[in-house]
């Protein structure tokens, strides 16, 4: 079960909310009672966003349990189970066929749902800074990054710089956080 792989950072298109939303409905119709909402997050949720081609969906539950009917369910829908893969709080999965999803599965309401949600908002109110972001993360591809770690852990700064200031723009009112 290895967590990093190769990636690539493509152009904003189009499609990816269309994918999404079929993916929430698949995932709605599998999970029923057991989740409290779905969200499209990350950079294919933020139009114009240049991204990974890789649709990203947070689902918020009551409780997150390393064994719970959740797991069992996205895996039988073909996503391969990864733990936390180093976020506390957070179980990870993937499905890579066709189409490339990540789930995030997390408590609804916590820290690391509001801010997923946060950044997403954040960035799609400001078209300006999502543009910088993107060319920051085609920047890192040019030179030579290739790995999904050496990627995220290449960009950390900047996300966390991205997250401080989406709380500022949070605390001044200006955000729509679901």
């Amino acid at each position: 079960m290895e967590i990093d792989e190769l990636i690539t950072v493509v152009p904003y298109q189009p499609h990816w909310p269309a994918l999404f939303h079929q993916e929430q409905q698949r995932l709605q119709q599998a999970l029923t009672r057991h989740i409290f909402n779905i969200q499209h997050i990350g950079s294919t949720a933020v139009p114009g966003l240049a991204a990974k081609p890789i649709i990203d969906i947070l689902i918020g539950v009551q409780t997150l349990s390393h064994n719970s009917f959740p797991i069992t369910v996205l895996q039988t829908l073909g996503y391969e189970y990864l733990g936390e893969a180093g976020i506390p709080g957070r179980l990870y999965f993937r499905r890579r066929h066709e189409r490339a999803f990540n789930v995030h599965l997390v408590q609804w309401g916590s820290n690391l749902w509001t801010n997923n949600l946060l950044i997403r908002d954040f960035l799609c109110a400001h078209p300006e800074v999502a543009e910088r972001y993107g060319q920051h993360k085609q920047e890192l591809i040019k030179s030579g990054v290739r790995t999904l770690l050496a990627y995220s852990e290449k960009k950390d700064s900047l996300v966390a710089e991205l997250l401080h200031r989406a709380q500022v723009w949070r605390a001044e009112g200006c955000s729509s956080v679901d």
